[in-house]
Parts: C-alpha cells; structure tokens; sequence
C-alpha cells in the first residue's frame, strides 16, 4: 500500500497487517527499511492513515536512520567494532573465515544462506570468546553467575535469571569491546539486584562509569549489529 505524507511531501510504502487485537490497538514498525502498520481488523484505512500522517516525522527519521543497516550488510560486516569487506565465495562446503575480510564459501548464494552461516560462525565465536570476559568481570563485580548461553536475539541484547544464569546476544561481537562490557556488567549486577532499581544502577555505575554513553550508543547504532 502507499500513502503520501502531507509534512514530507513524499509517497512511501507500508504493509498493513490486521490483528485480533482490541479496537484503538495501533503500532508501527519499521524493520530492515521497510515500514509496517499493525492495526486491528475493524480499524479503517482512513483511520489508519490519519495516524500515519500524525506519525510522518518519525517514520521519516527511522527510514532514514535503517536505510545503512539495509545497505551495508550486502557488503561490509561488522566484528568487535571494526567494519570488514564480505566476500562471496562458491565453494563445495559451507564456511565461514575471517582474515582481512569475512569470506562465506558457499555452494550457492543464497542471501538467507549466508545470513545463517554468519549467524553459526558468530554463535561459535561467542561461545569461544564471550566466557573468559563474563568470568573476568565477574570477579570485578563480585558474582558468581551460573550458566552462561548465547543466541541470536532480535530485542535483548542480554538477560539474567532469577537463579543467576546469563544470556548473551551473539551480535555483541559486533560491538566496540566498552559496549560489549557494559552489557556483561550490567547483565552481572542483576545476580546483586534483580530490577532496575536505583541500587542496581549504583552496582553498574561502580563497575562501569561510562554506561550512559554505552547505552546511547546501542540505542543510536545497534540496528548496524546484523547480519
């Protein structure tokens, strides 16, 4: 569907999806650069449309601000905060290598394919490297955390259970190392507070002073950390 936003002066498009949700129940999303409206199934068009011009700004800003994460994973990939070249190679096995550049060897290149080898070679280095820091900050804050996994998360970039355990987003990797640390820190000080109480966050400022920082810049660029 399209619409043209009066404010912009500019035609975008938009899927629209109807939900079983109440009526009044509207949200909008915008992933990988392309915008979607969720809307329940008695709400109509012109209803939605009025709520998307009220929105035109911010969708404005968003598409804007995705149009890098869609653009640069055709040819860049980002690893403990530097950007490496992706090269496509056609090879008999699936794998993954990284010297100077990432290099997928594939039998055949398929986009979805080489999302998933990455997505397999970033799991492994997770589990590789991501424990030793965990302990080592660990004994730095203090806590004892009881089992450690890792897994590709589109919305967390990291959690802790009621019984200690924690869990990683593998797109950490892609982080600079001081953003990477903050979201260990700050998943290790819930084993002392499980909230985010005003205590909590005196446990996170003593281990790590910059989380402020960290945190705005996950909010500004962790919709780069894909692949």
């Amino acid at each position: 569907m399209e619409i043209f936003l009066k404010k912009l002066s500019k035609t975008i498009e938009y899927e629209l999806k109807r939900t079983n949700r109440r009526s009044g129940s509207f949200r909008v999303a915008i992933k990988n650069g392309k915008l979607t409206v969720y809307a329940p199934s008695d709400c109509p068009v012109s209803i939605i449309e009025e709520l998307l011009q009220e929105r035109a700004q911010w969708i404005e800003e968003n598409l804007t601000r995705q149009k890098k994460m869609v653009d640069r994973p055709k040819d860049t990939i980002l690893y403990r905060g530097q950007s490496y070249p992706l090269k496509i190679k056609i090879a008999e096995k699936n794998w993954v290598s990284l010297e100077d550049a990432f290099v997928v060897n594939t039998p055949k290149s398929d986009p979805q394919v080489i999302s998933q080898l990455l997505e397999c070679w970033f799991k492994m280095e997770a589990e590789r490297i991501i424990p030793k820091r965990v302990w080592e900050l660990a004994r730095k804050v203090g806590v004892c955390p009881q089992k450690m996994s890792f897994r590709n998360q589109k919305t967390r970039w990291g959690s802790c259970s009621s019984s200690g355990n924690i869990s990683l987003n593998i797109r950490l990797l892609m982080a600079p190392e001081w953003i990477f640390d903050y979201v260990i820190i700050h998943e290790l000080c819930h084993i002392h507070e499980p909230n985010h109480s005003s205590r909590f966050w005196q446990h996170v400022t003593k281990h790590c002073p910059e989380y402020k920082e960290a945190r705005a810049w996950l909010k500004k660029h962790g919709h780069a950390l894909a692949f």
